[in-house]
């Protein structure tokens, strides 16, 4: 498994688009903060999508009365909560599932 990290992101962009290391570093964290802000808004709904690349939707989810703890097999209560979810865009699933299908 290969483990990416933002400075990974900043050196490959800014070798690509002959900016320094420092001034992209800026310009992904703003966008990445951005990104945050939006998503923590306390709206039950709220979705960013980005063209070709894919959707971040933060969704609620309903209580689970009886849900069960695997480690003690204890039923707990799990109150209803948001999530984030990512859906990708077309064109990253298809290269996706094109490498499952040549297998």
């Amino acid at each position: 498994m290969n483990t990416y990290t933002r400075m990974d992101i900043i050196r490959d962009v800014s070798e690509k688009l002959d900016i320094p290391e420092v001034k992209m570093k800026k310009i992904l964290d703003s966008i990445l903060n951005s990104m945050v802000e939006i998503l923590t808004k306390p709206s039950s709904n709220t979705r960013i999508e980005l063209r070709n690349f894919g959707v971040f939707e933060v969704k609620p989810t309903k209580a689970k009365p009886r849900a069960r703890n695997p480690r003690t097999n204890k039923e707990v209560y799990v109150p209803p909560h948001r999530k984030i979810h990512f859906r990708p865009g077309k064109s990253i699933r298809d290269v996706i599932l094109q490498e499952w299908i040549d297998k």
